[in-house]
């Protein structure tokens, strides 16, 4: 019986502890749960503060993603209009203007001729155009009538209106580094000792090709010029070619030049009719042929520092049994570039009547005709930048192969600008 009730007591006990064993459980886990909501409270408060900062992070990246987008669309935009005014510029550079305007007073004294006065004068524009690294073109248009060696206009006519010409019309294409073409209606591609116009007037401008090459102080042309196309008959052509050498080092430079006239005999004289010098047939047509051989030789040094310049030119048409020889010499001192500047130049020309085809030499020396001889001073003194003064004074001799022979004198002044 005691033992029994030991035994109670022992479960009695046991239940206590039984008891505050499963309290303390719960308290544990109570307080576990607590805990672990805390924690969550703390992690959604963290989550949300994350979210928010993120927010307002993509917001301020939004806004500097469309601030870069109107910085480039801006900077598109510039580009753009950059490129527009690079390109219009960029055209505008390839286009060159330049031309010039001489004023001239000129005073005629022809034996057997009331004396003459007159004034005259010569406007030229040109436009030359860049078309790519390998080829120009150009254009220029002159006052004149369509007289191949002037473009002088005189001033009368009751103040009427003047006429503008097509004066060159021309492509210059650099096949390589020393050879180029040129074809059209071009300025002339022959040297021209001491610029004197022997056989070329400085206003003549031949039409056909010409093909240039020039490498290592050689220059060599070789050209081919319509002269007059007819219908009725086989075209007259100018074929020839001129090789020119400078010495650097020694300032001489030599010229030779051959040039072949075709169809020219039998036929009337070109362009107005007249012979200008040339001998004629008993029908007043040309009596001879013109296969011209030239040759030339020019030194270069200063004086004072100012520029020298002598030159000698030779010619003779080997198509013509007589009166068939041309020489000029001469030389230039100075050259008028600036304000203050100055020039002065003295030449010879002794032209046979055969000796060059008369259309093409000088219109002013002599009255443009050969059968002549003479001299011609030339003087100029540069008033201002691109504005200058020249003088030029010729005492000729008309007619040297007749019995009579006949004083033709000139004297012109001129007022001269130019601008590129």
């Amino acid at each position: 019986m005691k033992h029994m009730s030991l035994k109670i007591h022992a479960f009695v006990i046991l239940g206590k502890h039984m008891k505050k064993s499963v309290l303390l459980i719960f308290v544990l886990f109570s307080t576990s749960f607590a805990s672990a909501s805390d924690d969550a409270a703390a992690e959604l408060a963290a989550l949300k503060s994350q979210l928010k900062m993120l927010t307002e992070r993509l917001a301020v990246l939004e806004a500097k993603q469309e601030q870069t987008a109107t910085a480039v669309t801006e900077a598109t935009t510039q580009v753009t209009e950059q490129q527009t005014k690079a390109n219009k510029e960029d055209w505008t550079s390839r286009i060159s203007l330049s031309g010039d305007l001489r004023d001239r007073m000129e005073y005629i004294d022809e034996r057997g001729k009331d004396v003459r006065t007159r004034n005259r004068v010569r406007a030229r524009l040109g436009i030359k155009a860049k078309v790519n690294d390998r080829l120009n073109v150009g254009i220029q248009l002159a006052s004149g009538s369509d007289d191949p060696t002037s473009t002088n206009q005189t001033l009368d006519g009751s103040f009427s209106t003047k006429g503008i010409n097509l004066d060159l019309a021309y492509f210059d294409w650099k096949l390589s580094d020393d050879l180029s073409l040129t074809g059209g209606k071009m300025k002339n591609p022959l040297h021209k000792a001491g610029k004197t116009p022997l056989i070329w007037d400085g206003d003549l401008n031949p039409e056909g090709a010409a093909l240039k090459f020039n490498r290592g102080g050689w220059n060599a042309t070789a050209f081919a010029f319509s002269v007059d196309e007819r219908k009725a008959a086989t075209d007259a052509l100018l074929l020839g070619a001129q090789i020119k050498k400078s010495f650097a080092d020694t300032g001489f430079n030599a010229a030779l030049g051959y040039y072949d006239y075709q169809r020219v005999q039998g036929f009337s004289p070109f362009f107005d009719g007249k012979a200008r010098g040339n001998s004629l047939d008993a029908n007043g047509r040309l009596a001879n042929d013109y296969n011209l051989f030239e040759a030339s030789i020019e030194y270069a040094t200063k004086v004072a520092d100012l520029p020298l310049q002598l030159f000698a030119n030779y010619v003779e048409n080997t198509a013509a049994d007589d009166e068939n020889q041309g020489v000029a010499l001469g030389f230039n001192l100075g050259k008028v570039k600036n304000k203050g500047s100055w020039s002065f130049g003295y030449s010879y020309l002794d032209i046979e009547a055969d000796a060059v085809f008369a259309l093409f030499n000088d219109s002013d020396f002599a009255g443009g005709e050969t059968d002549s001889k003479g001299h011609i001073l030339k003087a100029g003194y540069g008033i201002n930048k691109n504005m200058s003064f020249g003088l030029a004074y010729i005492a000729s001799e008309q007619d040297q192969s007749q019995m009579q022979q006949t004083d033709y004198d000139r004297l012109q002044l001129d007022l001269k600008f130019k601008f590129k």
